[in-house]
């Protein structure tokens, strides 16, 4: 049986020295007490022995923040600065529709209180909307549930939220939400403590969640993805379909594994990527039960070109064949202060960046991509990132021209989603033309009706924009880094993380 340990808490400020992140101890009340439900449980040596490898570190998402915990290394927390709290020259933005806050800070009083990287899914049979997110309250706050997962409930399609507290006490986020239609259940997937995968399912629509599965245990596993087969005429109805970066091997590969089962037991893992350094892999399924898998790939870390890959499965995830690049060997975007203030890829306002794309498949079987790119090409020059989109007609064998999503401008835009349902497809992203300093930001979408012909204008969601806000209790120069909004028969609810509060809040809004 795995360890269980309470691990003392220390904090840092922060040094550079050449360009990478170090750490000197400080006292620990200078760090938030763990909430007395928080569970940490022992990494294995081998795992922690990566917090010793820069260039592995410089690639993980929640996996280093469940290993500075689990390995008691809490001496790479690192303080950092808010950037443009205080900028209060710009313009009032607010539109006519009305920005809801998903998780509840009342509680909130003290302490860490960060809660961004969102997933969210809906129950087609009682239109419950279930959302999942990080949660530094939950994990540091006195009266929090433990763990770094929250989640949140609505019954009213989006217009007001229940928060429900903390998934459980040894989820350490990266949280990733599916429906899954043959049986009416939320599934939920997110790093375990002692860098493993978890799954949990709810059995009372999104009231609570129990953990059921460890897909995966092998001490260094991060950012998971989960996806399940909706279609009932395919002939992998009700599979679950679980992606992630496994640095536990030596190249770090993207894995999948497969649940015939509801989750109860998987398959042997698969290796899908096919070389290289990767992270940030997405799966989706098609109407017809191949799955498809999409990830960015670096020619060299932290400064190499970048690629996105897609590979295929029509075995229902028993083996994947890559298929055509959507994108190849394009400059990585990054700004090269806050990359150096960060340790590793990272956009103005210390906002460390993973340009990892997504993809969906509609109802005709068309394949839709996003991504990030620098436009023109030149490090850290001009416009440094837009989003992008491109489709497949024929399962990834050619792709259609490059399609800029965001408008034209040099400010930043990032962290591109896209959800689709039927032959409507919702692209959203982070976006700060509204700020001449280019700090703040909003959150834009952009929908399409005729799968991905023809694309709407930029709509701007977000009511007011953000200042950047990094919680020095966290991983450095942490702002999550993806989210995931809901396609429905009836409209969009489009979910990201604003600090408008002064602290990462989760928030949604509507659309027809």
């Amino acid at each position: 049986m795995a360890r269980r340990v309470r691990l003392l808490c220390t904090v840092s400020t922060l040094a550079l020295v050449g360009g990478w992140v170090l750490a000197s101890s400080a006292t620990a009340q200078q760090l938030p007490k763990l909430s007395p439900r928080t569970v940490i449980t022992a990494a294995p040596a081998s795992a922690c022995a990566l917090l010793n490898d820069k260039n592995a570190v410089s690639r993980m998402d929640g996996l280093l923040w469940n290993l500075i915990w689990s390995c008691g290394r809490q001496d790479m927390l690192a303080k950092m600065k808010v950037e443009g709290l205080e900028d209060a020259s710009l313009p009032d933005f607010n539109l006519a529709t009305t920005d809801v806050k998903v998780n509840n800070t009342a509680p909130e009083t003290s302490g860490s209180r960060t809660q961004s990287e969102t997933s969210i899914a809906r129950n087609d049979d009682t239109g419950t909307i279930c959302s999942s997110y990080n949660d530094s309250w939950e994990f540091f706050g006195a009266g929090g549930g433990g763990g770094f997962t929250g989640f949140a409930r609505s019954t009213d399609g989006g217009a007001t939220w229940t928060d429900r507290g903390a998934v459980g006490a040894n989820s350490f986020g990266d949280p990733s939400l599916v429906w899954r239609k043959v049986d009416g259940k939320f599934y939920l997937a997110t790093l375990d403590s002692g860098g493993g995968l978890a799954l949990w399912r709810s059995d009372d629509d999104c009231t609570t969640f129990t953990q059921i599965a460890t897909p995966s245990a092998t001490g260094s596993d991060d950012k998971e993805i989960l996806a399940v087969d909706n279609t009932p005429t395919s002939p992998n109805y009700g599979n679950l379909y679980l992606v992630w970066t496994n640095f536990s091997l030596g190249t770090a590969p993207i894995q999948g594994k497969r649940s015939t089962n509801a989750g109860i037991t998987w398959s042997a893992a698969t290796t899908i990527s096919n070389g290289g350094t990767v992270q940030g892999a997405w799966p989706a399924v098609a109407p017809n039960g191949d799955v498809f898998v999409a990830w960015l790939r670096y020619a060299s870390f932290p400064n190499g070109n970048i690629s996105v890959r897609v590979a295929r499965s029509i075995n229902g995830g028993t083996s994947y064949s890559v298929v055509t690049a959507p994108l190849s060997n394009v400059v990585s975007p990054r700004d090269s202060a806050a990359s150096t203030s960060c340790g590793r890829p990272a956009l103005k306002g210390n906002i460390r960046f993973l340009a990892s794309p997504q993809i969906t498949v509609t109802s005709d079987g068309v394949l839709h991509v996003v991504y990030n790119r620098d436009p023109d090409g030149v490090f850290n020059s001009g416009d440094v990132v837009n989003v992008y989109y491109r489709r497949s007609t024929n399962s990834g064998s050619t792709w259609s021209t490059q399609f800029q999503l965001n408008d034209v401008g040099t400010n930043d835009q990032f962290f591109p989603t896209v959800q689709s349902r039927g032959n409507t497809v919702v692209a959203g992203w982070y976006d700060r033309r509204n700020d001449a300093a280019n700090t703040r930001y909003d959150y834009y979408e952009r929908t399409s009706t005729d799968s991905g012909l023809t694309w709407g204008a930029n709509v701007r969601v977000s009511d007011v924009n953000s200042p950047v806000v990094l919680d020095g209790n966290l991983a450095t120069c942490y702002h999550g880094d993806y989210d995931m909004s809901l396609v429905t028969d009836t409209g969009t609810v489009i979910q990201w993380a604003s600090d408008r509060d002064g602290t990462p809040d989760v928030w949604t809004d509507r659309a027809p």
